[in-house]
Order: structure tokens, then sequence, then C-alpha cells
């Protein structure tokens, strides 16, 4: 996590009004994820979860501070969105957002998430005073009321178009093998003795199939 640049103390109603904004949007539900593209599913899928506590303070001014509490999780590759659920005062409560979620956020100080992780913002406060304050006395506050349990939940884009592929061979080879049974069945000498042989390698090529379409889907 990184700490870095300044926040103008007029960038205070900005960012309030974005958050309250963006919390109107998600109460009426109108905050959603991307709809799937065509070859592609979504699926929801919960993912484990961490609460981090973190405070900085403005390096050229040390009256003014910031606390923030993140829950962070794993990148999981295709993910849309996201709604991280935590406890706030021994209620649940839950955030929702897309990429880039809170990774980089501007509060006093620039926090930023580690590499291969993303954060989802649960919570704030700031002093701006004439005294040194470092607010690592709100971080602990906040310790005490957003706590565990705490989990995310996940909206990942799939791409089936390997799948679908596999799919399409699997089945035209299958009937490529009933077809070579068949004329089997009604050759003899040496026709028959070349079908056999035509049907060992279309078995082999479709169990291969089948293989890559366990993997594909």
């Amino acid at each position: 996590m990184l700490l870095s640049r300044r926040m103008r103390h007029d960038q205070h109603p900005r960012l309030a009004l974005t958050a309250a904004v963006t919390a109107a949007l998600v109460a009426m539900g109108l905050f959603a994820a991307p709809a799937a593209t065509a070859g592609t599913t979504t699926e929801e899928i919960t993912v484990p979860a961490t609460i981090q506590y973190l405070h900085g303070q403005d390096p050229v001014d040390p009256g003014h501070c910031s606390a923030l509490v993140f829950v962070q999780w794993a990148d999981v590759p295709g993910t849309v969105s996201a709604r991280a659920y935590y406890t706030f005062k021994g209620q649940e409560r839950s955030e929702s957002a897309a990429p880039p979620f809170s990774d980089t956020t501007d509060w006093v100080v620039t926090y930023t998430v580690s590499p291969g992780n993303h954060w989802i913002l649960v919570g704030k406060s700031w002093v701006d005073g004439p005294t040194v304050a470092t607010c690592e006395d709100k971080a602990e506050l906040y310790k005490t009321l957003i706590t565990n349990p705490v989990r995310v939940v996940l909206t990942v884009e799939r791409d089936n178009s390997k799948c679908e592929a596999a799919q399409t061979l699997v089945t035209k080879l299958q009937g490529k093998v009933k077809s070579l049974k068949s004329r089997m069945k009604a050759a003899s000498g040496k026709r028959k003795d070349a079908l056999r042989d035509a049907l060992r390698t279309r078995k082999k090529q479709l169990a291969k199939a089948k293989l890559a379409e366990q993997r594909a889907c």
C-alpha cells in the first residue's frame, strides 16, 4: 500500500457528493454489472477477504490526516463487479463497486492497493486542524466498529467460445464415428479393413476432443 500526494481541502465536498451519489445508485438498484457479451456468460462467486485499516498524514500539513477502511480480496480474472460484505457495529453491511474499484483512493493522501489485489472502500474519516494529527486513533477506533465476518461476492464473466468450439468438434467426430461403424457393417474385404483403420483414427481423435472439451468447459 502506497501513500502519496496531498488532497486539497476543497476536494472534500466533491468527494463526499460523489460517494453520496454512488450510494444512492446502489440503493436504487441502478448500479449494475455490464451485460455479458456474445460468447460469454456471467456467474457469481464468493471469495475470502480481509479488512485493511489504514491512516496517513499530509506531508506538508501535519494537522491534516485521514483514516480509511478497505475490504481487500485477490484478483479474479474476468471480474466485472464486486460487492463487499462486512460487519458494522454487529450488523451486516455491504458496498458495491466496479473496476477499478477503490484500488487508488485519494483522501488527504493517496492510498494504493498492493499488486494482485483489489479494494472496496467501506469507511473513511479525516482531521484538519491546527495541531499535529496522524489519525492513528481513528484507525484504531474503526477496528472496533468495522469487523469480521467479511466476504466479497464477485460477478465474473466467463468466455465460452473455446468450450463451444470443443463441443462442436466432439459432436462432429461422434457423427463420423457413428457413420464409419454403419459403413463397416455393410462392407467386406479390403474395404472393411480400410474403414476399420479410419474408425480407429476417428476414435483417437474423438478421445482427444473429449479431453479438450473437459478442459475448456
